[in-house]
């Protein structure tokens, strides 16, 4: 009886570990906003600009190419952005990776500094809502992408503009961009800061292992220009995986002031606060030692 509580037991803690595939909707509180989304394409010079209130829903893939479970998801991006003003960026892992050559180290900086971990597939829509896993919340990912989709954010009134001069022979490329925002939109005491990402429409990868081999939207590099809402700048891209189809996009994020810091719990006598959940030692080990017990109670009874 003592061995099948044991083995009981240990079958309950198995069941409450969390899966990757689970299908899970937060709203980023803690986060800025995303948005922007003009671009140009990075072999010659243009210009771009939209007003605020028609940028494109911006959503964040985090992604790899050898993720089964990412194509369902990554399918069902598409089919809502033919219905919907969306654009796609596909971050891929990078850390540790053998079997994807997309990912970028700031590419998953933003990944975990931004979104806190690296799950395989994640979604988030205007940096605001994150979906993670391939489950569906409700009847279909398509429903809940367009939930998301729908929810749109406020900017008022104003504009985002993108120049771009590709590099000569003797010059880095130049970017310039000029974001034209009421001030009360802004978070109090926080800031807007811009970025370029650059975009590869399509990279090709014959041995990826979710079988897609195509891979669109891929961010080859995330450039910072900083918190002015204006400026130019001289900067260095990184080739092509194949053909010459990158292109340079000006993304702008929130930045919301730091929180303040919670009170230090008080400690009497001694006695260290009361922790919740599992103690120090890791739930992994917890139930090697359940499963240990166990194998030590069968060979007592034998």
């Amino acid at each position: 009886m003592r061995t099948r509580a044991i083995v009981i037991a240990l079958v309950l803690c198995i069941s409450y570990l969390p899966s990757a595939q689970a299908g899970q909707l937060e709203q980023l509180d803690d986060a800025g906003a995303v948005f922007g989304g003009v671009h140009v394409a990075a072999n010659e010079s243009g210009n771009a600009t939209s007003t605020l209130s028609t940028l494109p829903t911006i959503a964040e893939d985090y992604t790899a190419t050898w993720c089964e479970n990412c194509v369902y998801v990554e399918h069902a991006l598409d089919e809502v952005e033919e219905n919907f003003s969306m654009q796609q960026y596909h971050f891929h892992r990078f850390i540790g990776e053998s079997e994807d050559p997309f990912g970028t180290q700031e590419g998953d900086d933003r990944w975990t500094d931004r979104y806190d971990d690296r799950l395989a597939p994640t979604v988030v829509f205007n940096g605001t809502i994150r979906q993670i896993g391939s489950t569906p919340i409700g009847d279909s990912l398509v429903e809940d992408f367009t939930t998301n989709v729908e929810q749109e954010l406020d900017l008022g009134q104003g504009s985002s503009t993108l120049g771009w001069i590709p590099a000569s022979n003797e010059s880095n490329a130049t970017v310039t961009w000029n974001l034209a925002i009421n001030q009360s939109y802004i978070p109090e005491n926080g800031t807007i800061k811009s970025m370029i990402w650059v975009v590869e429409q399509t990279g090709h990868f014959a041995e990826g292992g979710n079988g897609e081999e195509d891979y669109p939207h891929i961010i080859r590099a995330v450039i910072e220009l900083g918190d002015s809402l204006t400026g130019s700048m001289e900067i260095t891209i990184p080739d092509a995986w194949d053909d010459d189809d990158l292109e340079i996009h000006l993304i702008h994020e929130m930045v919301l002031p730091e929180p303040e810091p919670e009170p230090e719990p008080e400690v009497s006598d001694g006695l260290k606060p009361e922790q919740d959940g599992l103690p120090a030692l890791g739930f992994l080990a917890i139930l090697s030692a359940i499963g240990m017990a166990a194998i030590t109670v069968q060979r007592k009874q034998q």
